[in-house]
């Protein structure tokens, strides 16, 4: 199940894909300027951070395409 994370101050999401306590990010992946993909040590997502959330929509089709993975955003943010 997904935790999702709101850093108003900052308009930052995150999406945990795994417990808090298994969380162990070996990198990075930047898939646009707004969507970034933290990868684990053995090479899967364990973690999704979408910048600026309140500007609107982020594409997540290559978050589909590229790890199989289908993340709904439950919610909206106020501009």
């Amino acid at each position: 199940m997904a935790v999702y994370t709101y850093d108003e101050e900052a308009d930052a999401l995150y999406i945990s894909l795994v417990p808090q306590a298994e969380l162990r990010i070996d990198q990075t992946v930047e898939l646009n300027e707004r969507l970034h993909v933290d990868m684990g040590p053995d090479g899967r997502p364990v973690g999704i951070e979408i910048l600026y959330p309140s500007k609107g929509p982020v594409d997540l089709g290559e978050l589909r395409s590229k790890y199989a993975l289908n993340v709904r955003i439950p919610f909206t943010f106020a501009a």
